[in-house]
């Protein structure tokens, strides 16, 4: 089964576990940046948009939101959340995406490019966004660090919510590490999900942006969550055409 078919039906109550989601938390540093680079864009691109959760936070004042998504089954959750929103929804790769129309922003959150298991696919994906963008426009991602692997993504973990409960294993093969999940509710038989992803250093980072023609301005290490330490879990990226 594709990866995300079980997870996403409690992907968003799993998050609330941990307090505020994600989308929300990084919010502010994300729409300081744009506010920056095209101030309120008319046209944003939300890259792996997995629920929606910022894809439904950026459909306001005038912005249209094209929300992509490799998931069929996340996508069903973002198209339940977003109902009334100027939010277009499409299901494709974001290493291959085509929208036919650019855009004054694209954004890549919830460290999606993570997935991505080798440089060259990176290249892909950033060219694909640079294809587009406006001149000038702004793409914002995140990314895991190094350390947020190892602090997040290897000690086996059993978590409980209102409807369900999560047990997550890992297997590590270098700087790729395979996550397991099963998923327990009431009523329903057990499913199993497999989500793989991996750390990338920085400087394959900033290669894959000049293939594709991108320019950085600003990158930041930050730690989100107050009940996890270190200051380095999470790195924000922002970067224009042009």
């Amino acid at each position: 089964m594709p990866a995300y078919s079980a997870f996403a039906e409690i992907y968003d109550a799993w998050q609330r576990l941990y307090g505020l989601e994600y989308a929300i938390l990084v919010a502010p540093r994300v729409n300081q940046r744009l506010a920056a680079h095209v101030g309120r864009p008319k046209t944003l691109i939300d890259l792996a948009c997995g629920t929606g959760t910022h894809s439904v936070l950026q459909a306001h004042g005038g912005t249209r939101v094209v929300g992509i998504d490799l998931s069929a089954a996340m996508l069903h959750q973002a198209q339940i959340r977003a109902v009334g929103r100027p939010i277009t929804f499409v299901q494709a790769d974001m290493r291959t995406f085509d929208t036919h129309q650019p855009v004054d922003a694209v954004t890549c959150l919830y460290a999606s490019l993570n997935h991505l298991l080798a440089p060259q696919d990176l290249t892909q994906t950033f060219t694909r966004v640079a294809a587009h963008l406006r001149p000038g426009g702004v793409f914002i991602f995140d990314l895991n660090s190094q350390h947020a692997f190892e602090a997040l993504w290897r000690d086996p973990v059993t978590e409980h919510g209102p409807t369900f409960t999560l047990h997550r294993r890992f297997e590590i093969d270098g700087a790729q590490t395979t996550m397991r999940l099963r998923i327990e509710r009431p009523n329903h038989q057990p499913a199993n999900d497999t989500l793989t992803a991996r750390s990338f250093h920085e400087s394959q980072i900033r290669t894959a942006l000049d293939d594709a023609g991108l320019t950085l301005h600003d990158f930041t290490q930050f730690n989100p969550f107050p009940t996890i330490t270190g200051s380095n879990l999470k790195q924000l990226w922002t970067v224009t055409l042009g």
